[in-house]
C-alpha cells in the first residue's frame, strides 16, 4: 500500500529541465510568471500524437515562455478533468453572476473591482486556509495506518502555500494602510507589481486550489468548501446592507458553487474509477481502477 504512493498519480516525477539564469530572473520579476510557479499553470496541457508535450498558449503574454515538460508531466492526471479546470475557475470567480448583472443592467464597475480587490477578495483569502484544512486533514485522518505520514507530506505544500498567501496578503494590506507619505509612496510602487500578481493568484487559486504537486484528491476536496465558504462570507459580511438577490441573479449566484461542486465530483469519480485513487488510499487491483499509463 505504501509503495503505491511512489507511483502515478500520487507521484509524477518529471525529467529535469535546465533553466537559464534569465528565465529564473523572469520568473521572479514578472508577476504572472511568479504566480504560475507558485500556484500552477494557467491552461490545460496536451500531448500531441507524436508524444511531444507542449504548453497550450505558451508565449501568449510572455515572449520568452517555452514549453515546460515538468509542468505537463507533473500536473496532467486526466485530460477530461484538465479541461474542466478553466470553467471551474470562472464559475468560482462568479462570472455568471457578473454576466447576469450586465444583462439586467444592475452591473457596475465597482462590483468587479470589489469582487477582486475589495471585500470579496478579503473573504476569499480568509476562507482559503479553512477550505485547505477541510479538504486536506480528512485525507490524513482517513488514510490507512502506516501511510498517514505519506499523505501528510503530500498535502503539506498546499497548506504551506495557503498560509504564506494569507500572510503576504495581510502584510500588503497593512503596508497600504500606513499613514506616512513615504510608506504610501512605496506601497503605491509595490501595488503596480502586486496588482497583476494578485489577479493571477485569484484565478489560479480557483483553478488549481493550491494543490500543485499534491495529493490527487486535494484539488477537488479543497475546491468545494472554498467556493461555498466564500459565498457564505460574501452574503453575511459583504452584502449585509444590500437587498437579497432574486430570480436570475439568485440562480447565477448559486450557479458558481454548484458548478464547482459538480466538476469536483466528476474529478473524484474519474480519479477513483480510472486511476484507483480512494479516500483511504490507492485502490487494489480488481476494484474498478484502470491501471495508470506510463508517465
Amino acid at each position: 500500500m505504501a509503495a503505491a504512493y511512489a507511483l502515478p498519480p500520487y507521484r509524477r516525477v518529471a525529467a529535469p529541465v535546465v533553466r537559464t539564469p534569465r528565465q529564473v530572473v523572469l520568473d521572479v520579476v514578472l508577476p504572472w510568471r511568479l504566480a504560475r510557479v507558485v500556484y500552477g499553470p494557467y491552461r490545460s496541457m496536451r500531448v500531441s500524437a507524436s508524444g511531444v508535450t507542449e504548453t497550450v498558449g505558451a508565449g501568449l503574454f510572455d515572449p520568452y515562455a517555452r514549453p515546460i515538460v515538468t509542468e505537463v508531466v507533473a500536473e496532467t492526471v486526466d485530460p477530461v478533468v484538465e479541461r474542466l479546470l478553466t470553467p471551474r475557475a470562472l464559475l468560482g470567480l462568479g462570472i455568471l453572476l457578473h454576466l447576469v448583472r450586465l444583462v439586467t443592467g444592475t452591473w457596475a464597475s465597482k462590483d468587479l473591482l470589489g469582487a477582486v480587490f475589495g471585500e470579496d477578495g478579503i473573504v476569499m483569502m480568509l476562507t482559503g486556509p479553512i477550505a485547505l484544512v477541510l479538504g486536506c486533514v480528512p485525507l490524513i485522518a482517513l488514510a490507512y495506518p502506516g501511510t498517514r505520514g505519506l499523505v501528510a507530506r503530500s498535502v503539506a505544500r498546499p497548506l504551506l502555500v495557503g498560509l504564506i498567501t494569507v500572510a503576504v496578503f495581510i502584510g500588503m494590506v497593512e503596508a497600504a494602510d500606513q499613514s506616512s507619505e513615504l510608506a504610501a509612496t512605496l506601497a503605491g510602487v509595490v501595488m503596480l507589481w502586486f496588482g497583476p500578481f494578485y489577479l493571477c493568484v485569484i484565478y489560479l487559486v480557483h483553478r488549481n486550489n493550491f494543490a500543485v504537486r499534491a495529493h490527487p484528491l486535494a484539488r477537488p476536496l479543497v475546491a468545494v468548501p472554498l467556493v461555498w465558504l466564500t459565498l457564505l462570507g460574501h452574503v453575511t459580511l459583504v452584502d449585509t446592507k444590500a437587498p437579497g438577490p432574486h430570480g436570475a441573479e439568485l440562480v447565477a449566484l448559486l450557479a458558481g458553487p454548484v458548478g464547482v461542486t459538480v466538476t469536483a465530483v466528476i474529478e473524484v469519480v474519474r480519479l477513483r474509477t480510472r486511476h484507483g485513487v480512494g479516500f483511504r488510499g490507492p485502490l487494489g487491483a480488481g476494484r474498478g481502477a484502470v491501471p495508470p499509463g506510463p508517465a
